[in-house]
């Protein structure tokens, strides 16, 4: 028995003294062939948000942190959900110009609800939107509906969607526009524009007007008025309405909205400037209506034998 015991104690302290010796031997190596980061890479990774959304173009906050310091044609501002503030904290660390950041949201392109679009199909299957687009395109008439499952909701880091009415709903104040959502969309009805953005188009339909007339009653029909009102700003991008808000405007957003008088599906962006403008417009077309009666009775009166 003590024989079993002197082996076991030599067992132990074999192993205890094979793994420290091997413990200091790794500690060496970790330590000889450790890669010297740079701390101004450390200190812009430290002032990042950390989401890792991509919306920089990088794989993560560390990629771009490395990018921005080692590369002097990396620009500051290209952190959407640090907005100018980290920017500015980007450019001290590293001595570049901080540059100015434009701050983007995401909205919605689709007005599903509103043009009453009906299902062609009951969807059993995954709850997911990429899931139920494989099927036929989606459960609904438009093909380019937003699908409702909250794939978007789901994959946002900041928990600036929810789902109502089964849409999303995106919180302007929560939105960084980091894109996220946007690359999780299957059915591309998510968009990001300036977040002073004076219009956009709720509607991401590539039907034509008499397809997407079939189906919804708030889509967009493609007639074309509003891209010839607001020429080389609005324009008819792969079959869909598209802003340049670079070169966007008072003058051509009020064309724009003015020229859009089937559904009103070119609006502005504030719900009570465009209901404003709706009711402006409607009472400009009462108007006319109006005038052209009147002629026409005067018209009449004056030839009676034409009646």
């Amino acid at each position: 028995m003590e024989d079993v015991w002197h082996i076991a104690t030599m067992g132990i302290i074999f192993f205890a003294v094979f793994g420290a010796f091997c413990g200091l031997i790794l500690a060496y190596a970790a330590k000889k062939f450790a890669m010297k980061v740079d701390p101004k890479i450390e200190a812009v990774r430290a002032c990042l948000p950390g989401a890792n959304c991509g919306a920089c173009g990088f794989a993560g906050c560390e990629s771009y942190a490395e990018a921005v310091v080692k590369d002097a044609d990396c620009p500051t501002n290209k952190c959407a959900p640090g907005k100018q503030t980290v920017a500015e904290k980007v450019a001290a660390i590293t001595g570049k110009a901080a540059g100015a950041a434009s701050p983007v949201i995401s909205v919605l392109r689709c007005s599903r609800n509103q043009g009453d679009v009906k299902k062609k199909y009951s969807y059993i299957g995954f709850d997911t939107c990429q899931g139920a687009s494989i099927a036929f395109g989606g459960p609904y008439e438009c093909n380019f509906a937003c699908i409702g499952y909250g794939d978007c909701e789901t994959a946002c880091p900041f928990h600036a969607i929810h789902i109502k009415d089964n849409m999303p709903v995106i919180d302007p104040e929560l939105c960084t526009g980091c894109g996220v959502c946007v690359k999780t969309c299957p059915k591309q009805v998510l968009d990001l524009i300036p977040k002073d953005a004076l219009c956009y188009v709720p509607c991401n339909s590539r039907d034509s007007g008499k397809a997407v007339s079939n189906v919804c009653k708030a889509g967009c029909i493609h007639c074309g008025a509003c891209t010839r009102k607001a020429k080389d700003v609005v324009t008819m991008v792969k079959d869909r309405i598209e802003i340049d808000h670079e070169k966007f405007d008072e003058d051509f957003a009020k064309a724009g909205v003015w020229a859009c008088n089937k559904q009103f599906i070119f609006r502005y962006i504030d719900p009570e400037r465009q209901a404003k403008a709706v009711e402006q417009i409607r009472a400009e077309q009462a108007a006319k209506k109006a005038v052209a009666k009147t002629q026409q009775q005067q018209s009449d009166a004056k030839n009676p034998e034409s009646v």
